[in-house]
């Protein structure tokens, strides 16, 4: 209550909001000076913004219009951008992080909650609870080998940064050079790596409301071996780039909604001249968790039935789905599941379509173990003809 004067100059009281209150302070502040500071203060503290069932039902329809939007452009930004399989520069940037992840499909971006969310949706870092240090391994195909190592550290409880670095060989290749006698003969070999690093935070910006972002560097280099025909010298490119994810705990109890943009920059230098557009990607994804309990026999005491245990969770479920948007490749959907075991023990299973294979080769599957401290993760991804990939992970936490 606040006194005010009415319209024939009688004193009277007045309901005014917490907001109003706390502007009124502030006015009453620039007035008086210094001596009302504690007041003000006192004031500010009963502020309560109008959280009402109307103004969050509002809030989130903007905020869901919002994403609609972004989704819709960029629905149609990609197929304006894209040029067909292998367009892009920087492929390495394609290969997706962790065997979790990986196993079910790579339907990941509303369920990943640990360091591989650097890349699959930074928004992901802030739901880690302990520092946590992960390495992951992967076999490739044709010799390509891929190495992965990052770290995550929550700060306080408002942020997480997380770090990482990845290296990619692709071994030794042929160089080939035209003969004056035999058409083409070899002349040396060539290689190409790639060497990546990031850095990422994420936090919390509303109730139920993470974002996250990564800064990326990407270092491509050409190197000539055993070349004697003539000179060369070996190559190299750069990239920069951020990844943005947003990640949104619905109202709906263990169902979550996220969406990232990947790879959003150029090359900053080039091989020779021309420079190469980066693979730019989007994903939006749904997630949900439940836990599986089992019904346990109700016991019997001296041939009488008396009150059945309590049930107690024996596993837990994870269904996610995404729709992944890519500029140079095709798009498709990411469809996984995950059953944890009370023991530990993880089993997955996921499908991707739209990657121009067979049926068979868009399945994908994997398993795991997890402890309080660590956790040791399997991925197995074929492709076709072309050959399959395995991927190894593992996580500590301390």
């Amino acid at each position: 209550m606040i006194k005010s004067i009415d319209n024939c100059g009688r004193e009277c009281e007045v309901r005014c909001s917490p907001l109003k209150r706390g502007l009124g302070g502030f006015f009453h502040f620039l007035r008086k000076g210094e001596a009302s500071v504690e007041p003000l203060i006192r004031q500010i503290r009963t502020i309560r913004f109008p959280l009402s069932s109307g103004f969050l039902a509002f809030w989130l329809s903007g905020f869901l219009t919002l994403l609609c939007a972004l989704c819709l452009m960029v629905c149609f930004v990609v197929p304006a951008e894209g040029r067909g399989v292998g367009t892009s520069g920087s492929t390495a940037l394609k290969i997706g992080i962790g065997a979790r992840a990986t196993g079910m499909g790579e339907a990941s971006v509303a369920v990943v909650d640990d360091v591989s969310s650097i890349y699959w949706n930074p928004a992901g870092l802030f739901q880690i609870r302990d520092s946590q240090l992960s390495a992951m391994h992967i076999e490739w195909l044709d010799d390509i080998r891929y190495e992965w190592v990052g770290y995550a550290q929550p700060v306080a409880s408002w942020a997480t940064i997380a770090a990482d670095v990845s290296y990619v060989s692709m071994g030794s290749i042929a160089r080939t050079v035209e003969s004056p006698t035999e058409g083409y003969e070899q002349d040396g070999t060539f290689s190409v790596s790639d060497l990546a690093g990031r850095l990422a935070i994420a936090s919390k910006v509303y109730k139920g409301i993470i974002v996250g972002a990564s800064f990326q560097i990407l270092k491509s280099t050409v190197g000539f071996q055993d070349v004697t025909k003539e000179a060369i010298e070996d190559k190299t490119a750069q990239s920069t780039a951020i990844n943005l994810g947003f990640l949104y705990n619905t109202p709906v109890p263990n169902l979550k909604v996220g969406c990232s943009f990947q790879n959003l920059g150029s090359q900053t230098e080039a091989f020779i001249k021309e420079k190469e557009p980066l693979p730019f990607g989007f994903r939006l994804g749904v997630g949900y968790e439940t836990q599986v309990a089992g019904r346990k026999s109700e016991p019997v005491e001296g041939g009488e039935a008396v009150d059945p245990e309590p049930e107690k969770p024996i596993g837990t479920l994870i269904a996610a789905m995404d729709l992944a948007l890519f500029a140079d490749s095709s798009s498709g959907m990411r469809m996984g599941l995950e059953y944890r075991f009370g023991n530990g023990l993880a089993a997955r299973g996921g499908y991707r379509t739209g990657t121009g294979l067979d049926f068979p080769s868009g399945l994908c599957g994997g398993g795991g173990y997890r402890t309080a401290t660590y956790q040791f993760d399997y991925a197995f991804v074929p492709y076709g003809d072309v050959g399959n990939t395995h991927r190894i992970s593992f996580t500590i936490g301390f």
